[in-house]
């Protein structure tokens, strides 16, 4: 395990260098050091802008992260998120992550339509270099079938959840899709 004095000491000879800021912002994340990881996230995105694309796609996923936890950020959340898909628009994971931001948000339709947005980028992906809470294209479903019921879309969400559950998914998502399915009809078999 990298300590975080080393990373930071490594940097301070290579201030520009994205993976240092990216790999001191994560340690800073995990430390709970929130304000300190924006920085280092920030600094990763405007460094490797020409040169480690997947990098500045992340940082700006956790940057979004970060933010998500603080009371009145909404703004810089999405802003964001939004950035992330400007910059990759072909991956899935920002389209995800803002419509589950306009999901907790009720915005149904926002929800609904980057969930359908990200569905079109599921097919090749390279693994980020860290976790950004994307598990894979079914939450993409997910979202897009909780937001199709608010939307008064009740046979195309019951259909995606009943699709869900054929899935092998976390066991979370199972119990709530079974959850939604029993909300959107009581008399359900599930």
């Amino acid at each position: 395990m990298i300590l975080i004095e080393k990373l930071i000491e490594d940097a301070s000879h290579d201030m520009l260098n994205p993976v240092l800021n990216f790999d001191i912002a994560k340690k800073d994340e995990e430390l709970e050091q929130i304000a300190s990881a924006v920085s280092f996230y920030l600094r990763a995105a405007e460094y490797g802008h020409d040169t480690h694309p997947t990098i500045v796609y992340t940082s700006l996923l956790k940057v979004a992260r970060c933010f998500e936890d603080q009371a009145n950020r909404e703004q810089s959340v999405s802003n964001a998120l939004l950035q992330a898909i400007q910059y990759m628009p072909a991956r899935p994971e920002g389209y995800f992550l803002l419509s589950r931001f306009y999901e907790r948000s009720q915005k149904w339709q926002e929800c609904y339509t980057f969930a359908e947005m990200g569905m079109m980028y599921t097919t090749r992906l390279d693994q980020l270099p860290a976790d950004v809470e994307y598990l894979g294209e079914f939450v993409l479903f997910f979202e897009k079938g909780v937001s199709a019921w608010w939307l008064g879309r009740k046979e195309e969400s019951l259909k995606i959840f009943y699709d869900l559950l054929k899935q092998d998914i976390p066991d979370h998502y199972r119990s709530t899709i079974k959850y939604n399915i029993y909300k959107i009809d009581p008399n359900a078999i599930i």
